[in-house]
C-alpha cells in the first residue's frame, strides 16, 4: 500500500454481531488516533458492500500501522481496505487488500475511470 494515497477500511458484520462490531470499532478508534473519519455502524448493505459494515478513513502515512492494528482487533470480521482514487472498480478489486475472508462485492455499482 502506498503512503501517498488515503485509504478506506470497511469492516463487515452480520446484524447479530453488532455488539461485537461496535467493540471492534471502539478498539480500533482508540488505537489509531490518526483516522480522519470514524463511521457509525450501518445495519444494512449499501453501495458495493454486501453486508452491514462500518467505514474508517486512514491517511496513507499510517496505513501499515493501521492495517496491523485493524487485523489485531477485527475479532474474525472480514475487512476490505482500499485506496481512494478515480477508478472505484480498480480501487475495490485489484488495488484492495482483505483481512480475513474476502466477500463478494456488488461491483456493478462502482465507477470505472474512462480513458480518453
Amino acid at each position: 500500500m502506498k503512503p501517498n494515497l488515503s485509504y478506506h477500511a470497511h469492516i463487515y458484520f452480520d446484524n447479530e454481531q453488532s455488539v461485537l462490531a461496535s467493540n471492534v470499532r471502539d478498539n480500533i478508534i482508540q488505537d489509531i488516533p490518526q483516522l480522519t473519519y470514524r463511521g457509525q455502524l450501518i445495519p444494512m448493505s449499501v453501495g458495493p458492500h454486501p453486508k452491514p459494515m462500518f467505514e474508517l478513513h486512514i491517511p496513507g502515512d499510517c496505513i501499515n500501522y493501521a492495517m496491523a492494528s485493524i487485523d489485531a482487533f477485527r475479532q474474525g470480521l472480514s475487512v476490505l481496505i482500499h485506496p481512494v482514487h478515480d477508478d472505484e472498480y480498480l480501487a475495490h478489486t485489484q488495488d484492495a487488500k482483505w483481512l480475513g475472508p474476502s466477500l463478494p462485492l456488488k461491483l456493478d455499482v462502482l465507477k470505472i475511470k474512462q480513458s480518453n
